[in-house]
């Protein structure tokens, strides 16, 4: 149990207007939507996705356990597939929101999809929970009006680009200047935006020097003239998502200079099936990541850490009732339970629950009025993680989060998916890992 706990944490290491209109149209059901790619470059983070969370609301409603969160009402679900593309995403949540009637948006997966509706997301008032994205965009600070109804939860990428400079300059030795190749899209900004926030908060005098070069293709061979530029940094951060992570890597490998660097990358990148087959070899530079999911617990007996071994069981549990009902091939079992994507797909449903849970504490129906009241009334705790604060219209997601490094496989193989990644750093708060920068400056707040 304890080692598939760890897996989980190693893998994963997001206007005042009419309040939503549509209605519930089957009083016996609660239905929820997402648009999840099946198709092109980011299939291999929505189809995990994808299968997971159809299989996680499937079990909900077999399970005994659920029956009273229930009350004999079934959860049902419509998911399109975006193909990845932002306007056929948009297309399709107001799909979703007008014809479907649905009465949340549950888990919609990826930056262009966020990009692309948020107009409609934070004008419409309907119950929008987690966004498989980090993007800004669903940062308010404080939201209003019906921007609460957006209700994001992954780390926000700005908040992560703090901690990757943060982790370059507190796990490695001597760091002179850090190399920063981002992507041009909103994921690889934002990182770079909070890289540079946290460089200029940096007073110490031997503080690093940053040199950023930005990237628009996720062609290795395209970009290697712009690795040339961080080749000689001590660090390299690859500041964008899954395809742009992959080309920065590959490009840095082919690069005899830049090839034995450490390459910081984040969050969304911390899956051995997002890792590039250069990885393996023995001559390529270490990959560190960061991870919301705690892989150790300093307090193993505190609440939250029994909450999270909980979550941990009922995600195996679920995996292991996909696969005896055909959902999950059982050749994927052991892929499954160290899937990134999958585990996000469970978080984002139990994130929705933790709301039904709420309603029927309180003796109410569902609304999205009632709903929004009963994630706002006290932080909301996040399956395998920490918890996210919606109070006062706080919008940020969670802030917390731990270092970690990717192994090669120990199998004998030369499949970089076969391999894992562990905990180097316990979980942190941007707070914390100043501390240790400014202790000074800390004593006297």
């Amino acid at each position: 149990m304890m080692k598939r706990l760890l897996s989980i944490a190693a893998v994963m290491l997001l206007i005042t207007a009419t309040v939503f209109a549509g209605g519930r149209r089957d009083e016996n059901s609660i239905h929820i939507g997402a648009t999840i790619t099946q198709e092109g470059a980011f299939a291999i983070v929505g189809v995990p996705y994808s299968i997971f969370f159809r299989a996680f609301v499937d079990y909900i409603n077999h399970s005994p356990n659920y029956v009273n969160l229930l009350r004999g009402r079934t959860l049902r679900y419509t998911i399109y597939d975006d193909r990845g593309d932002g306007a056929a995403g948009r297309a399709l949540i107001e799909r979703l929101i007008h014809d479907d009637r649905v009465d949340a948006l549950v888990g919609i997966l990826g930056t262009w999809n966020l990009i692309a509706a948020r107009s409609i997301l934070e004008t419409v008032g309907i119950p929008s929970v987690y966004f498989g994205t980090g993007s800004s965009a669903q940062v308010f600070e404080p939201a209003v009006g019906n921007q609460r109804f957006m209700m994001g939860i992954q780390p926000n990428y700005i908040t992560e680009g703090r901690h990757m400079y943060l982790r370059a300059v507190t796990h490695f030795e001597n760091v002179r200047t850090i190399g920063v190749v981002h992507s041009t899209t909103d994921d690889g900004m934002s990182f770079r935006a909070g890289i540079e926030r946290q460089h200029s908060e940096d007073t110490r005098p031997n503080r690093p020097n940053i040199i950023f070069q930005s990237i628009a293709t996720t062609d290795a061979a395209a970009i290697a003239p712009q690795i040339m530029a961080v080749q000689n940094s001590d660090v390299i951060i690859a500041a964008g998502n899954q395809g742009f992570f992959r080309a920065i890597y590959s490009a840095v490998y082919a690069n005899s200079i830049s090839r034995p660097r450490p390459v910081i990358t984040s969050y969304v990148n911390a899956s051995p099936t997002t890792v590039p087959s250069e990885a393996v070899n023995a001559d390529a530079g270490p990959i560190y990541a960061m991870s919301w999911i705690p892989m150790s617990e300093a307090y193993p007996d505190s609440p939250d850490a029994q909450r999270r071994l909980r979550d941990a069981e009922e995600f195996f549990r679920v995996v292991d009732w996909a696969v005896s009902r055909g959902r999950i091939p059982a050749s994927q079992r052991e892929a499954f339970y160290v899937n990134a994507f999958a585990i996000s797909a469970f978080i984002a449903v139990r994130a929705f629950l933790t709301g039904l849970e709420r309603l029927n504490e309180e003796g109410l129906e569902f609304s999205s009025e009632n709903f929004l009241r009963v994630m706002e009334s006290r932080p909301v705790p996040i399956a395998l993680s920490g918890s996210v604060d919606f109070r006062d219209g706080q919008r940020i997601g969670l802030d917390t989060l731990a270092f970690v490094r990717y192994h090669p496989p120990i199998d004998g193989t030369r499949d970089p998916a076969r391999g894992f990644f562990f905990e180097v750093a316990p979980m942190a708060s941007l707070y914390d890992i100043v501390e240790k920068l400014h202790p000074a400056a800390i004593a006297a707040e």
